[in-house]
This record gives structure tokens, C-alpha cells and sequence, in this order.
């Protein structure tokens, strides 16, 4: 890290022009390990998978290949796995081999850099000269600590076994085993002895995964040494000194530990380097006492840190050190204490949290600073040793907490009010720091106003009769005035003299008897001096508070606690929505963990910092989502508690209120309880407008894209969970009914969130609408698919022993019960279905209520299925006809058509020759009379969709209405080229495009519309004429109803749709 109290652009400066190999090897590991990070979240699940095991190999593969070869080749199984597992994990592998390469680069370019800087071979610099400067010792430090904490990461996020097989797959793949750097890849690949270590301490943890806890790391370490004279500086150099200027953050001994964490983190790291260190007594207990005397929980990068008191079990002289100051007496004294002021600054952080703004910031900066310190080192300590591996250790830090009734709960509460307490003082320094000059010259301003008021009212001329005169104490008083006019804010030394000079004279001044005796000069006199005194702090403002608090705030160390939070987040905010204004603070302490890894990659302005920034972005990102995830809940929840229209019981507007009523009509209990409702929503929406414009620096959230897409993913859940409800039970026009008082309210409920988060609610709640009905619609037609498949007549399984599972489903078998023809008759004058008695069983009523519902959507989807149950339908009709037609009917039908004559001509036998047909045929029509009722019972449901959804787009939708129309005349008069197949593709999609707009606004007739394309039965005009030939002696006219009927009760068909029948010749194109 670069050194707090420098600015990145002039470190980025030195270092780069005194030591740029340094900063290019310190930018190139930190993308190693970002790369190294990214490929353990994404390890391919095929090399878990035993299906695998067959074809994948470990190093054992390299001793004998030909023996592993030789079980795949020629067997078609393994090498069908082998091609999927190519195909699947190619990119990976290859992204995996490009890491290894680079790391073992690295080491080999690394190391001959160490060995030409201690040999001297550098002009320009030597290992004592770099050692002697902060920033190349920092650079040095890191170029050899990240490289093993690199080693280590790998060992602990990606298994030995996963390693040799992605390398060994890779070799025989791409058959690379000449790699120059292959031998060097192979031992950061070869397995380690087992990891985690099985020490009898050690216990399992949710915090294992960011616990890296190795056996003998020393050997995985020095599979890639560094020159021995090296390490030992460096060594010595992290032992003795300051290498990151810390401590001055940290005046208090007792921080003493936390201000070295950084450099202990790589002091951990470079003794496994060492041969020796980790055996002496003397050395250990000497860096115990500097770095680890009151913690064993070291963080090495970023989160991911080591338990000493597992780590160094192995070594006998470091364990002993260390338990000589961390025995379980000492571990429960450091833990009672650190427990024990948890609830102190709680109740601390309050107070200064309710009491901050610009002046007691500008009054109190130190002690706020003070107080923003102490909890950070109890936060941290306290969250760090809860993550021990050590079980004794653990439970011995938990009882305590449970002693001092400090749980998750409370280390959350103590982590929300510091970053918040943290965020104020810091957003209120920097906006000092934009404004002193302002405000020194106001506070110069109010100063010479008192002094003036003093002179003149109270020692002047002017005094009351009860005051008294004091020439000289006026003279005094204008010669301080003169002086403080005389005052530059640019002449910052010169400025503090002369106020504390100032300062001095008022207070010699102030012991005069006269003034000690006179309430209104006295407090004159003390205005003066705050005014002054705010002079002198303001001009003691500058940046180091800042960079005191970007130290002393860091928090990449608990990164882990997001996701052990998530869930506590999440209760609180549900519980409390006003949690979510001051959300942003708590991300915004973890800020450190996003630019700590790209630190020394922006300083060396590499090509990698984009892919790398957008890794560790990313990360930031879901965790920030993944808390606020359960904010689409709350708000729907709490926006469905306001009552916006009463539907069911409207309120009715009157000419004249009595004063009786005045009450009851201005319902104050509902305006209170949707006022205050919406003051949550209002809430909420401050509070992710506050993480939205305090984030643009650092990660591009886009939470106006988030919320739109959580949001419409919550309301597809109520509205799938509402129309599963309706399609299980209940009548269905009541369920309708039910539906459309639903829909209104969830249309009026994204409104009102439209208005207070700024989104297009309506434009939601329609894509969601419109998406879920189609997938309700795609569900239906795969079970209906089904249906077909199993049965050859699907309508008669939908009257009888169909159970649909979707709404559409249920809608489409109650609209087909309801309109049997055996069971009902259309009456064309009252557009409606009706049964014996005359009541209404379907008609329009029914889809005005369906089209308020669903909207021309539902219905456009409605009407896809009719048209899937209708080609159906045709189908087995036609295979029918085909069978009908066998050698001597299609004989006799010959024989008819000669005997009639021509076409266009009077038949020639007149009705004699039908009547012989007829009577032939009588005895086939039993099965079809139904099947061909059936479609024309669809054909008329279809009719009504059709005319519903042209009626209702022309009038919601008239001028997009009347360009579908006109496209669909333009492409009429093109049909030709159409039916020929001259179009191109592009002309053919847009007349796709065309003809489902053309359906969707119900520019249709069903009675046209071509079904199937295939040859149609002989004779079938004829054979459909002969069959209303033979179905109309059943049927008489009745005058009333303007419709055919049959006088005998057992008829087995509604006329209506037995009539339709003629049409059918029409929907089958012949090919």
C-alpha cells in the first residue's frame, strides 16, 4: 500500500520513475491473483463429475501416457467425453494453463531481478538503497509476499487433484508437452499433503472457505525460493520497522498490533521462506511481542486470513511464543475486554451520530476521530477472532460474548452506526475543506461584528446610562478590530499569531473588574473568542483527517461478515425500511476492498486494470444485491396495503354533505394509514437513491435497471401465484371477476411506485403482464401437445377427464364445456351459447369481463390455443374422410358427379341422385357428426375472440390498428409473389411480424384461415355437401330465434356449428 499521508498520483509518480520493474512485478501478481480468484469461482463442474473420471488423468497420466491413451482410444463412450469435455471446458483450460505460465514467468523474472539487485548490477539502485526507501520497500515486500500468498490461495481455493487434471487435460488437448515453462507449471500443479490440517484444535467453521489453513506450507513455499539474503532483509526489515507509516495513525500503544497488521500479514507470509526463524525462541517471541501478542487472526490479503493458533501447531518454538501471550486466561481478559465496550459504544456512537454537522465536526475532529478508531479496533478484533478455526479458542471468545450478551445482532448494530458515524464525519470534512476559505472569512465577519457591538453600545460614546464609558478599553478594542481586518487567510502562519495574539489581549482584557461584573460584555467577550477560536481550527483544517480515516476505517478484513449479515440485513430492513438510507455506509466501509488489489495496477496504468476492476466490481455488486434483494418484497407488500380503489364498494360523490357525514366521508384513518405507507416507500426509495449516487465512483450499480428487473420478477410471482389460485377452484366468472379487481389494483399499485422510485411502472406492470400470460400460454400448449399425442380426440378429453394445470387451461375447458353443441345452441342474433331453458351459458358478457382481465393478450393467447385444438380437430376429421372414401364409394361418388353434369350446370336427375347418395352414406356420418360439430363449435368460439380483439384494439389502439390494416392490404396485393416464394428472408420475417400483429388485433376470419396443408380426401366438397344434405331433415326452423332447432330431444348437435361444416373445404390448402 502506498503511504497514507501521499497522494496516489504522486506515489503512483515516485515509485513509477524510481522503481518501475518493482511496481510492474507488484501490478502483475495482483492480477495473477485476481485472474487465480476468478477461475476458483468458476471451476468447471464436469472435473467433479465421476461421469469424467474415465478421461481424466492426474500427473500419473505423464509417468506412462501410452497406457492412459490406450483405454480411450477406440472406445466411442469415452471419446464422446472427451469431445463434451473439450467443447465445454476448452476456454477454461486454456485460461488456467495462461495462469500457471504467467505465475512461473513471473517467479523465474522475479528472481533474477532479486539476484542482479543484490549482486549490484543496477546503476541506479542497490537492495540497501531500496530497503532505505519506504516506497521500493513496500514494492519489495509485496512483489515476494503476494507471489506466496498467491501460492497459497491456489492450494486452498483449487485442490491438487483439480489442478494436475486441468493441466494434464490441457497438455493432451492442445499436445503441448515441450512447454519451456512446463516442468515449473507441474510444480504449482503436484498435489501438497492434505489440506485443511487435521489439527485436534482445530473445528469446522462457516468461515472455512476464507480460512486458508495448509500443512507444512513452508514446503508448498519453497518449491520457489527466493535468494536467501533477500528474504532475510526483507525479514529484518518487517520485524524492526514501519514499512507502511501506520503507527502514526494509531497513538495509542495498545493499537499497536492493528497498525502493523498489514506488514504482519506479509511477515506471515516470508518466514515460511526463511529456514530458520519459525525454530528460534528468541525471534519468535520478539515477533510475537511486536505483531501478534493480543491476536492470532492475521489477515494476508484481502479476507482471506490464517489462525496462528492452528498455522503454527507444526512449530514448536512459534506455538510456544505464541501461547505465551495468548494462553486462555490472556485470550478471556482480551475478549471480556473488548466485549465489555461494545454496548458503551453503542450508546457513544448515538450521541455523536444525532449531534454531527459542520461545527461539531469542526469543534470535536479529534475526539470524533478518537471515537471512530476505538470502535474500529474493537470491531475488528472481535470480528476476526469469531472467525477463529481454533475450537477451544472459538468457544472461548463466543462464551464471553454470551457473558456480555453480545451476539451477531449486536457486532451488526456496532458495524451499521460506525460506518455511519464514519461516513458523516468523512462527507463533512471533505465539504470544510471545500469551504474553509468561506468560512474563516464569515467567522473573521461575526468577530469584527462583536467587536464593533461592544465598542459602540456598551465602552463607547452611545453606552446606557447603566453600562459605563472606557476610552481605552474602546481604543483596544478598535486596534484588535484593525488588526483582525488586517487578516489573509492566504498568510496561514502570520494568521495564527495574530489570533492567538488577539486571544491573549482579550483575555487580559476580560479581567478588568467593570466586564467581570457585566453579564452582556462577558458574553460579548465569549462570542469573540468562539469566533476566533473557529478561525484558528479552520485553518488548522487540511487532509490529514481524511487519510486518517481511509486507515482506521478499513474493513476488507470482514468482507466475509456480508454474507453471514445478509440475512440480519435483510430482517432489519424489513422491519425498519429507514435502515435502508443509511445502507450505503456499510458497503461504503468495505470500499477498501476494491482498491486495495488494484492499487499498484492503477499506479502502473497496466492493460489489465479494466477485466480486473471488472472482477472485483462485480463481486461488490452481488453482494450489494444480494441484500438489497428483499427490497422488491417490501415494496409491493407495502404498496399493497394501501386501499388506492375501493372497486367492489365505490364511494359515490354527493351534491351536499351533512356535517354529520363530513367525518365518515373524509376517512382520515385511511389517509393516515396511506400516507404513512407511502412515507415508507418514500423512504426506501432515499435510501437506494443515496447507494445509487454514492457509488458512481466506484462500482456502476444501475439500480434503476435492477429494480425495474427485481421488481418485475416479484410481481410475475404474484401474479403466477394469483392465476394458479384461480384455476384450481371456484366459479369461474366469479374468479374473473376476482381477477379483474386484481389486475386494476396491481396497474394503480405500479402508478403509485412509478411516482415515488422513478421508474416506468406502467411499462413494467405491462412487459410482466404480458410475459407471464405467454408462458402461461407456451405451459398450456405443451400440455395440450400432449393431450393430442395421446388421444385423437383432445376436445373430448378436455369435457371429461382433462385436469389443466394453468389458467388458460382451466379457461379453455370451461369455454369448451359450455359451448358443446350437444349440450347447447348458438343463437347468432344474441352472439351468445344457451341451453335448453334459455339461460345464458357463454357470450359476450363473458369476454368483455375476459378482455378486462387479460386484455387483448390473454386474449390473443386464448386464441392460439382454439386454433391448436381446431387444426387438431381437422387432422383426425380429414383422416376420417380419407377412410370414408373406399374403392366402391369413390365409385359411386364418380358415377354422381357424371349423373349431375357439370358444375355450373342444373343437375340433370335433380334431387333423386343426392337422395341414393345420401342413403349410401347414412350409416358412415355416426363419428363425424360430432368431430365436424366440433369444429364448427371452435370456428364460432374463435369468431368471438376475433371480433372481441378487433373491437377492443380499435378502440385502445385505433392508429396502430388502421397501420395493420393498411400493411396487411399492402401485402395482399404482393400475395402472389408471396405464394411463389420470391421474398427474401428479410421479407418474409416482416411478413411473419405482420401476419402476428394482424392476429393479435383480430384482423382475421376464422371461417379463412388455412389449418393444414395437405392433400385434401376426394370428392370432399361433395361429401361435405351430402353430409348438411343428411343433417338438415333433423332440423326445423324456428321463426322466434331466427335459427335452426330440432324438435326431437335427442339431437345430437347445436345447427350452428353442424352448418359450418361447409367451410371446412376452405381450411385445407392443398400442396
Amino acid at each position: 500500500m502506498e503511504e497514507p499521508g501521499l497522494s496516489r498520483s504522486a506515489a503512483s509518480t515516485t515509485v513509477g520513475g524510481d522503481f518501475p520493474e518493482l511496481l510492474g512485478f507488484c501490478a502483475r501478481v495482483e492480477a495473477l491473483i485476481a485472474e487465480l480468484l476468478l477461475l476458483s469461482d468458476r471451476a468447471p463442474p464436469q472435473f467433479a463429475d465421476r461421469r469424467f473420471d474415465s478421461v481424466l488423468f492426474d500427473f500419473r497420466y505423464l509417468d506412462s501416457p501410452g497406457d492412459f491413451e490406450s483405454r480411450v482410444e477406440g472406445n466411442i463412450e469415452l471419446e464422446a467425453l472427451e469431445d463434451q469435455l473439450r467443447e465445454s471446458c476448452g476456454s477454461y483450460m486454456q485460461r488456467f494453463f495462461s495462469l500457471l505460465d504467467g505465475a512461473a514467468t513471473y517467479h523465474e523474472e522475479l528472481c533474477n531481478y532479486l539476484n542482479d539487485l543484490q549482486e549490484g548490477l543496477y546503476v541506479h539502485c542497490t537492495l540497501d538503497h531500496v530497503l532505505e526507501n519506504n516506497c521500493a520497500c513496500q514494492l519489495l515486500v509485496e512483489s515476494m509476499a503476494l507471489f506466496g500468498c498467491m501460492i497459497l490461495l491456489m492450494e486452498h481455493k483449487i485442490s491438487g487433484l483439480l489442478r494436475e487434471r486441468l493441466l494434464v487435460a490441457h497438455l493432451r488437448y492442445e499436445r503441448c508437452f515441450s512447454y519451456p515453462n512446463l516442468e515449473r507449471m507441474c510444480e504449482l500443479c503436484r498435489r501438497h499433503v492434505p489440506s485443511p490440517a487435521t489439527s485436534a484444535s482445530s473445528g469446522s467453521s462457516v468461515f472455512s472457505p476464507d480460512i486458508i489453513s495448509i500443512q507444512k506450507p513452508e514446503d508448498l513455499l519453497r518449491r520457489f525460493p527466493f535468494p536467501e539474503p533477500v528474504v532475510d532483509a526483507v525479514i529484518t526489515c518487517l520485524r524492526n520497522g514501519d514499512v507502511y507509516n501506520n503507527i502514526r495513525f494509531y497513538p495509542d500503544p495498545q493499537h499497536r498490533t492493528t497498525a502493523l497488521s498489514l506488514q504482519g500479514g506479509h511477515l506471515y507470509v516470508l518466514l515460511f521462506y526463511s529456514d530458520d526463524i519459525l525454530h528460534r525462541g528468541l525471534a519468535m517471541r520478539e515477533i510475537v511481542d511486536r505483531f501478534f501478542k493480543d491476536n492470532w487472526m492475521v489477515p494476508i490479503f484481502l479476507h482471506f486470513s490464517v489462525d496462528l493458533l492452528v498455522s503454527w501447531d507444526a512449530y514448536k518454538e512459534a506455538k510456544l511464543s505464541l501461547v505465551s501471550c495468548l494462553s486462555p486466561t490472556s485470550i478471556r481478559d482480551i475478549s471480556l475486554q473488548h466485549h465489555t465496550k461494545v454496548t458503551h459504544f453503542l450508546a457513544d456512537l448515538d450521541i455523536h451520530i444525532h449531534a454531527t454537522n459542520k461545527e461539531y465536526v469542526l469543534d470535536n475532529s479529534l475526539s470524533l476521530l478518537s471515537v471512530i478508531r476505538e470502535c474500529n479496533f474493537t470491531l475488528r478484533w472481535l470480528l476476526l477472532h469469531h472467525m477463529t478455526s481454533d475450537k477451544k479458542a472459538r468457544d472461548l471468545v463466543i462464551s464471553v460474548g454470551s457473558s456480555q450478551q453480545v451476539n451477531e445482532g449486536t457486532l451488526l448494530q456496532l458495524l451499521l452506526k460506525t460506518a455511519k458515524l464514519e461516513f458523516e464525519v468523512k462527507k463533512l470534512h471533505v465539504e470544510l475543506l471545500k469551504t474553509r476559505e468561506n468560512i474563516w472569512y464569515e467567522k473573521r465577519r461575526d468577530a469584527l461584528e462583536c467587536i464593533k457591538d461592544l465598542s459602540q453600545n456598551y465602552l463607547g460614546t452611545w453606552a446606557a446610562s447603566c453600562k459605563f464609558k472606557n476610552k481605552t478599553l474602546k481604543d483596544w478594542l478598535e486596534h484588535l478590530s484593525s488588526e483582525l481586518i488586517s487578516l489573509n487567510y492566504t498568510s496561514i502562519g502570520s494568521c495564527g499569531r495574530t489570533i492567538h495574539r488577539v486571544l491573549s489581549t482579550l483575555k487580559d482584557i476580560e479581567m478588568l473588574h467593570q466586564i467581570k461584573e457585566s453579564m452582556q460584555i462577558k458574553q460579548g467577550f465569549s462570542k469573540i473568542h468562539k469566533n476566533l477560536h473557529d478561525m484558528i481550527k479552520t485553518l488548522n483544517l487540511n487532509h490529514e483527517a481524511i487519510n486518517i480515516l481511509s486507515v482506521i476505517t478499513d474493513a476488507k478484513y470482514a468482507w466475509v461478515y456480508l454474507t453471514l449479515f445478509e440475512t440480519l440485513l435483510k430482517k432489519n430492513i424489513s422491519q425498519d425500511p429507514s435502515e435502508t438510507k443509511f445502507l450505503h455506509t456499510v458497503f461504503l466501509k468495505f470500499q477498501s476492498w476494491l482498491s486495495a488489489p488494484l492499487q499498484r495496477i492503477k499506479q502502473r496504468e497496466s492493460p489489465d486494470l479494466h477485466c480486473i476492476s471488472t472482477y472485483y466490481s462485480s463481486k461488490f455488486a452481488a453482494k450489494i444485491f444480494a441484500v438489497l434483494d428483499v427490497i422488491p418484497e417490501i415494496l409491493l407488500k407495502t404498496s399493497t396495503a394501501v386501499d388506492y380503489v375501493n372497486i367492489e364498494q365505490p364511494t359515490h360523490l354527493v351534491n351536499r354533505i351533512n356535517q354529520e357525514a363530513l367525518q365518515e366521508l373524509m376517512q382520515m384513518d385511511q389517509q393516515l394509514c396511506r400516507a404513512r405507507h407511502a412515507a415508507k416507500l418514500c423512504i426506501i426509495s432515499e435510501g437506494l437513491g443515496n447507494m445509487s449516487s454514492n457509488f458512481g465512483h466506484l462500482v456502476n450499480l444501475n439500480l434503476g435497471g435492477w429494480l425495474k428487473k427485481v421488481i418485475k420478477k416479484e410481481l410475475a410471482i404474484q401474479l403466477e401465484r394469483k392465476l394458479k389460485c384461480l384455476s384450481s377452484y371456484g366459479d369461474m366468472e366469479s374468479n374473473l371477476n376476482s381477477l379483474s379487481n386484481f389486475m386494476v389494483s396491481q396497474m394503480q399499485r405500479m402508478e403509485f411506485l412509478e411516482d415515488i422510485l422513478h421508474i416506468d411502472g406502467s411499462s413494467i406492470w405491462q412487459e410482466t403482464f404480458t410475459t407471464v400470460l405467454e408462458q402461461c400460454a407456451k405451459k398450456e400448449f405443451v400440455d395440450l401437445m400432449a393431450c393430442t399425442q395421446e388421444s385423437a380426440n383432445a376436445v373430448k378429453q378436455l369435457n371429461n377427464v382433462y385436469s389443466p394445470s394453468t389458467f388458460f387451461g382451466n379457461l379453455l375447458q370451461h369455454i369448451v364445456q359450455l359451448t358443446n353443441p350437444s349440450h347447447s345452441m348458438f343463437i347468432e342474433a344474441m352472439i351468445g351459447w344457451f341451453d335448453a331453458g334459455g339461460h345464458e351459458l357463454l357470450g359476450m358478457r363473458f369476454f368483455n369481463l375476459l378482455e378486462l382481465c387479460v386484455g387483448q393478450v390473454g386474449l390473443a393467447c386464448l386464441d392460439s390455443l382454439v386454433h391448436i385444438l381446431i387444426k387438431h380437430s381437422m387432422e383426425n376429421t380429414v383422416k376420417s374422410l380419407h377412410s370414408l372414401v373406399d374403392a366402391k364409394r369413390y365409385e359411386d361418388l364418380t358415377k354422381m358427379d357424371d349423373i349431375l353434369g357439370p358444375p355450373m350446370s342444373i343437375p340433370l336427375m335433380g334431387w333423386s341422385s343426392y337422395k341414393q347418395m345420401v342413403k349410401v352414406l347414412h350409416s358412415a356420418w355416426g363419428q363425424l357428426v360430432e368431430k365436424l360439430a366440433t369444429i364448427g363449435q371452435l370456428q364460432l368460439v374463435r369468431t368471438l375472440i376475433s371480433f372481441k380483439l378487433r373491437s377492443s384494439c380499435k378502440i385502445k389502439a385505433n392508429t396502430i390498428t388502421s397501420a395493420v390494416e393498411v400493411l396487411v392490404s399492402s401485402l395482399y396485393m404482393h400475395k402472389g409473389a408471396f405464394e411463389r416464394g420470391d421474398e427474401d428472408e428479410t421479407v418474409r420475417f416482416f411478413h411473419h411480424i405482420i401476419q402476428e400483429q394482424q392476429n393479435f388485433c383480430g384482423l382475421f376470419s376464422p371461417l379463412q384461415v388455412i389449418y393444414i396443408s395437405e392433400d385434401p380426401p376426394m370428392f370432399l366438397t361433395r361429401l361435405l355437401s351430402l353430409f348438411s344434405i343428411s343433417q338438415l331433415p333433423r332440423y326445423v326452423l324456428d321463426v322466434h330465434l331466427g335459427n335452426l332447432t330440432s324438435p326431437l330431444k335427442g339431437s345430437t348437435a347445436d345447427f350452428s356449428a353442424v352448418g359450418l361444416v361447409q367451410s371446412c373445404g376452405s381450411l385445407i390448402l392443398s400442396v
